[in-house]
């Protein structure tokens, strides 16, 4: 099989980004996917870049939140509440994922294989400074995504598997903000951490998830 044929086939990978739901709802109500979250992190690193005060690679950021949930396409998401909740989730998701990138290493023309799944796997040891950023905007663009339902009505949290996690999470401060030292990242989180308290407010729930 030539290049061009590989990539063709490989776009059918592509394409079930757009049909594995996520827990978050759109503001329409719709379950968003991985592609919505993929496409609103992008550019959320696009509109970031300029105002981060030390050096980052904005191409390599654009790639790694490109593929950063690719693996998903094979695997289906894992939601993080679940996984914080089940470590034995946590590492069935490592061990399926992992054959998920070794996958598509396999069928995907070179050099674009080994390129893909570099990509990947900087993104998930967190060491460059693009990864912990992509890693920091991905947390961010999905806590004010899980605000955006019907103007702020965050209770379909509690629906959701292990449904507390997503109140205790939507207003706890990441170290790993505070460790880049970004005005930028720090703002921005405390932002969304007050529309976070704001919709829980406003919908009459404390931050353990019940409702008052």
């Amino acid at each position: 099989m030539n290049n061009a044929l590989k990539i063709i086939d490989f776009m059918k990978i592509v394409e079930q980004l757009c049909l594995v739901e996520r827990d978050n709802l759109m503001s329409s109500g719709r379950q968003e996917t991985d592609a919505d979250h993929i496409l609103k992190l992008s550019f959320l690193v696009l509109m970031v870049h300029p105002y981060l005060n030390k050096p980052a690679d904005c191409a390599k950021m654009l790639e790694l939140a490109l593929v950063h949930d690719l693996v998903e396409a094979r695997t289906g998401d894992y939601s993080l509440s679940a996984q914080a909740e089940c470590p034995e989730l946590k590492a069935r998701k490592k061990t399926a994922e992992k054959e998920a990138i070794l996958y598509y290493r396999s069928v995907l023309p070179p050099p674009l294989n080994e390129r893909v799944y570099g990509l990947f796997m900087e993104y998930e040891a967190r060491e460059t400074r693009e990864a912990k950023l992509v890693w920091i905007l991905d947390k961010l663009e999905a806590n004010l995504q899980a605000n955006r339902y019907h103007d702020g009505d965050i209770r379909y949290w509690a629906d959701c598997e292990n449904g507390d996690w997503y109140y205790q999470s939507a207003v706890t401060q990441k170290p790993q903000i505070a460790e880049q030292d970004e005005e930028i990242l720090t703002e921005l989180e405390k932002i969304i951490i007050n529309i976070s308290k704001e919709n829980m407010e406003r919908c009459g729930i404390r931050n353990c998830g019940q409702t008052s």
